[in-house]
């Protein structure tokens, strides 16, 4: 829904003859039905100067020039961000994601500006107050034929463009125009700086519905010599990524993270650890990630000794159940661990030892290397299953321990 707030400021700058457009994806997700509520909202702005647009927009709030060389206007009003900006053009001045020599210009068509964009879905526009489409390059047809086209040859200057292809391709369920494969595999990705690079690929494996189509536009540009440390042999990588996919939004945001770079990094040929450090160094999926991947011979549904020490490894069996049934594409697998690990307590959680040391001194031992030692020959007993509970613990422990240990 567009904001009324929206809908009047875009009456004023009619009035003053000129032209609004809302820009940024917001035609081709209302094309798709998946705008919901919006709380960002950008703007084009066509046919007058900054200054006639500044004042107008005093009228409604306190903008706030926050980008002067690319005459972007952000104005905050009741919850929901406005970025006001103008026509540009872009010519490439060095080598570089950002060597460009950015010219606004107010006085462009809004299909000479929407020359610049990287798609066809991302080049059309919503005008306001009307909301007529204004689509130049036919993105509405692409959209409806699941097609993934660049605007014009211009793509080839931003190498972005192509991992962006990838990320849209896994959102939307799009496959590659020919020309458009043929373009991103003459690019080179090296100038691309790497956190450029770790935000596309979180995008494509966290926000697409079908990563598998992500994973196929990565294939047809060639992206696997640049980035071979995922390694592409070895299972059925779509199906792999596109399970993980469906069943993310049931975990939270860390979980979804851990789970869908597990599952990018799952394959036999892969090299985990090295992709991690080279384009995602975040710690938490350096420490958690590797142990996963390295849990799943223990996922062991006919022994309870391995599926605690699973537990004990990824803190509960959730994560590798989640994991092993996406390899082995077998839903079963998760259902019966989940059953097994709620009845054995571990399903969330790693088990917890039946023995502390406060037990230990409380029972007459005195501090020592001993403690520790019997802490863990016990917890070890209690991860085989030779001890099931506190009494039969403290029962082996006055039996054998104390006796060996006096």
């Amino acid at each position: 829904m567009i904001p009324q707030k929206l809908l009047k400021i875009s009456k004023d700058i009619r009035d003053a003859g000129g032209r609004a457009f809302l820009v940024g994806g917001f035609a081709r997700d209302s094309l798709l039905g998946i705008n919901g509520e919006a709380r960002d909202f950008d703007i084009e702005v066509y046919s007058i100067n900054q200054e006639k647009l500044l004042e107008i927009l005093s009228r409604h709030g306190k903008p706030n020039l926050i980008g002067k060389a690319f005459g972007v206007i952000h104005l905050f009003r009741h919850g929901i961000h406005y970025d006001f900006s103008f026509p540009r053009t872009e010519n490439k001045t060095g080598v570089g994601h950002k060597a460009f020599n950015v010219q606004t210009n107010p006085n462009l068509s809004f299909e000479e500006a929407a020359l610049r964009r990287d798609f066809t879905i991302n080049a059309m526009g919503m005008e306001l107050p009307n909301l007529e489409l204004i689509d130049p390059y036919n993105g509405r047809k692409d959209l409806e034929n699941k097609i993934l086209r660049h605007v014009s040859e211009a793509f080839a200057e931003d190498s972005l463009r192509v991992l962006r292809g990838v990320q849209f391709a896994a959102r939307f369920e799009l496959k590659a125009a020919e020309e458009t494969v043929e373009l991103c595999k003459a690019l080179s990705l090296n100038d691309l700086p790497r956190e450029r690079i770790e935000e596309e690929f979180r995008k494509w494996i966290l926000k697409g519905v079908k990563p598998s189509f992500g994973l196929d536009f990565f294939c047809q540009a060639g992206l696997q010599k640049m980035f071979f440390e995922i390694g592409f042999e070895g299972g059925d990588f779509g199906n792999i990524l596109d399970y993980l996919a469906k069943h993310r939004d049931s975990l939270n945001p860390q979980e979804a993270e851990i789970i869908m770079f597990s599952g990018l990094l799952c394959l036999p040929s892969a090299k985990p650890l090295d992709f991690l450090k080279k384009w995602v160094p975040v710690n938490i999926l350096l420490k958690k990630v590797p142990v996963l991947l390295d849990s799943l011979p223990l996922l062991n549904l006919n022994s309870k000794s391995d599926l605690r020490r699973c537990a004990l490894k990824t803190s509960g069996l959730k994560l590798p159940a989640m994991l092993k049934s996406g390899v082995q594409n077998n839903s079963e697998i998760y259902n019966e661990a989940q059953k097994i690990g709620n009845e054995m307590g571990i399903w969330e959680a790693a088990p917890e030892p039946f023995i502390t040391g406060q037990m230990l001194l409380d029972m007459g031992l005195k501090p020592g290397p001993q403690v520790g030692e019997i802490i863990k020959r016990v917890f070890e007993m209690q991860l085989n299953g030779e001890v099931r509970n506190k009494e039969d613990a403290i029962f082996y422990i006055n039996k054998a321990c104390i006796r060996s240990f006096s």
